[in-house]
């Protein structure tokens, strides 16, 4: 059972309610065709799965804690990551692709544990450490979905790593990735689809293991 999000008192925590229950207005079931092989993927026009190559870099990054988070050892484990990148002050996607996120991590229930969530900002000069921390708390994010943050240089060598950067954070495509382990491709799921979805290549991760 997904938790209620309308508990806050503050407009910024009921407009997060508000996101996450439109979310639940999307079709759950959409006709999927998926290409594992040369990195086209293939779909409907709501979304489509494609498998790609990440040359993780070795980057330093923020946490919300102001602790430093070397990217390339925290993705270099073998646990199952779930990654996406957004903005606080994004009017559009962000707040859709962070709903994503959280319905499917409390679906996932005690599971969600496994998997490591990773969001982070394309606009560092304005998500500070502190600013990430408000933003996690809006969606109510567990100890295991971590915000962060960093220098514009190593966010943007971050973004081109995964072939999401396309110039400035007005223009950034609806990507969520998910990795079973270093040893393996990225899902990258394209489009701003149902948590089902998500939760289902989650899932995946999970039994492959």
């Amino acid at each position: 059972m997904r938790r209620s999000r309308t508990g806050g008192t503050s407009r910024h925590k009921a407009g997060c309610a508000a996101v996450a229950a439109l979310l639940l207005l999307l079709p759950a079931t959409r006709s999927l065709a998926q290409d594992r092989h040369g990195g086209g993927g293939r779909g409907d026009p709501g979304y489509k799965i494609t498998e790609v190559a990440v040359a993780v870099p070795d980057v330093t990054l923020t946490g919300t804690d102001g602790r430093p988070v070397p990217l390339r050892a925290l993705l270099g484990d073998d646990r199952p990551v779930m990654l996406q990148f957004i903005f606080t002050t994004c009017p559009t996607i962000c707040p859709l692709l962070t709903g994503i996120s959280a319905t499917v991590r409390d679906d996932l229930g005690k599971d969600r544990e496994k998997i490591r969530a990773i969001s982070i900002t394309i606009d560092p000069e304005h998500d500070t450490p502190s600013v990430l921390r408000e933003y996690a708390a809006n969606f109510d994010a567990d100890p295991e979905w971590l915000f962060l943050t960093g220098s514009l240089p190593d966010v943007v060598t971050v973004q081109k790593a995964f072939g999401s950067y396309l110039g400035n954070k007005m223009n950034h495509p609806p990507y969520t990735f998910l990795r079973r382990s270093p040893r393996d491709s990225w899902v990258r799921v394209d489009g701003i689809v149902h948590a089902d979805v998500i939760e289902r290549e989650a899932r995946k991760l999970l039994v492959a293991r």
